[in-house]
């Protein structure tokens, strides 16, 4: 097993354990820390549970195929078990038959050994006879003038030591034929003890092949099955992280509607954005002119040189910039489609997408007025629809801008926005 393969098993799983690790830390800290980069939390916890949506979707694919290849080794496994018992069988029925082999080829040894031994008797036996028979020598004239014995008695003799001399030489010619059987039988023998003792040899290698692919196995299955734990542990502290993610999102929402209802609920609390004195109200006749299209859709506050601007409660900067009519501008979003909308501002201190506090500096005001007014133009709008902003204001406030003196007159066909 390579060195390169136990990384790729085992660390890579683990670094994608960190890196949950890491996301669910992230979670749980996210709403001590409200965003990065101007980046609002609500996109940062949507974009987080969509990385962890993807990285629990590719562990559930891993854990899938770590499965199955952990299913894969254990039959293969299984296979290579049933396949070094019947080695296991094999090898015995052969190291049994060799054993039988050796004990036949000791047996073959003593029948030779016997049988050879038997020939050198019978052979010093014929040699004893032929001596014997070369010293009486053939039966002729002189045996027969000189011998006790009758004529017919020497033939009688003659004629029966020589069978005995025959019946003497078949037995060793017999021994003789057994030897060379013998050793054929056991010249065979050990050939086949030879190639049994080969198989057993082969069949050994291939247990010992079997065994070693087993345990190589077995230790593929180990890290198989370690990171697939890895991996179940990284889908579970993922997991985690994304509920805490989904929770949190969901308290961030929720904190989101109740700070919307919030600005409904403190209708008639809010102090104004500047301090100053109205000029201009909201639904009075711009030019002495009357209808629809020329009252003032907002309220005028005259006020100092740079006197800062406020927001009246928290909310989210949807627009600065400068709109013909209106100078400089910025709309907060308060939630509920409800939005201030605030003008004629010297200088911006917010920028889009940037979230306020109830209080918090905007902008200031300065002599640059627009093309038809001065004084710092103000309106609330829900669903586009303008609201009295004077109804908004705590009655403090109201008494301030009502009563407060103006730096200067204020024009009184100041122009309002539509």
């Amino acid at each position: 097993m390579s060195r390169a393969f136990f990384l790729k098993c085992l660390v890579l799983p683990g670094l994608v354990l960190l890196s949950g690790l890491l996301i669910c830390q992230r979670a749980r800290s996210a709403e001590a820390w409200p965003g990065r980069a101007g980046q609002p939390l609500e996109q940062r916890y949507r974009g987080d549970i969509k990385k962890l949506h993807l990285g629990i979707q590719s562990h559930l694919d891993k854990l899938q195929k770590s499965g199955e290849q952990e299913f894969s080794l254990l039959g293969e496994l299984e296979h290579i078990n049933t396949k070094l018992s019947l080695q296991k069988i094999k090898l015995n029925v052969m190291e049994e038959n060799l054993r039988t082999q050796a004990q036949q080829l000791a047996e073959k040894d003593q029948d030779l050994a016997l049988a050879a031994k038997e020939k050198e008797k019978a052979r010093l036996h014929l040699e004893k006879r032929l001596r014997a028979f070369y010293l009486v020598g053939e039966t002729g004239f002189l045996n027969v003038a000189f011998s006790a014995k009758k004529l017919p008695e020497l033939l009688l003799f003659n004629n029966a030591f020589r069978r005995m001399l025959e019946y003497d030489h078949e037995i060793i010619i017999k021994y003789r034929k057994t030897i060379v059987q013998l050793q054929r039988a056991r010249e065979a023998q050990a050939l086949e003890k030879t190639v049994l003792e080969n198989f057993i040899a082969r069949t050994v290698q291939e247990k010992k092949t079997l065994a070693d692919l087993r345990g190589a196995k077995k230790q593929l299955l180990t890290m198989v099955r370690t990171r697939k734990g890895l991996y179940e542990q990284a889908l579970r502290e993922m997991q985690k992280a994304e509920t805490n993610l989904t929770r949190s999102l969901t308290r961030l929402e929720i904190r989101q509607k109740n700070q919307a209802k919030g600005f409904v609920l403190n209708r008639g609390r809010m102090p104004p954005p500047v301090t100053g004195r109205l000029v201009v109200r909201f639904g009075t006749a711009r030019g002495g002119k009357s209808g629809k299209g020329n009252t003032a859709q907002g309220i005028t506050i005259a006020t100092e040189d740079g006197a800062p601007v406020r927001a009246i409660f928290r909310g989210k900067v949807i627009f600065t910039g400068y709109k013909l009519g209106y100078g400089n501008m910025v709309i907060i979003d308060h939630g509920l489609q409800y939005v201030s909308v605030t003008a004629r501002m010297e200088k911006i201190n917010v920028k889009e997408g940037q979230s306020v506090e109830q209080g918090e500096v905007i902008g200031t005001t300065g002599d640059i007025a627009t093309l038809f007014a001065k004084g710092l133009y103000f309106e609330i709008r829900h669903n586009l629809e303008p609201l009295n902003p004077l109804k908004w204001f705590s009655k403090k406030g109201i008494s301030e801008i009502e009563t407060g003196a103006p730096p200067d007159k204020v024009g009184e066909n100041a122009m309002q926005p539509l």
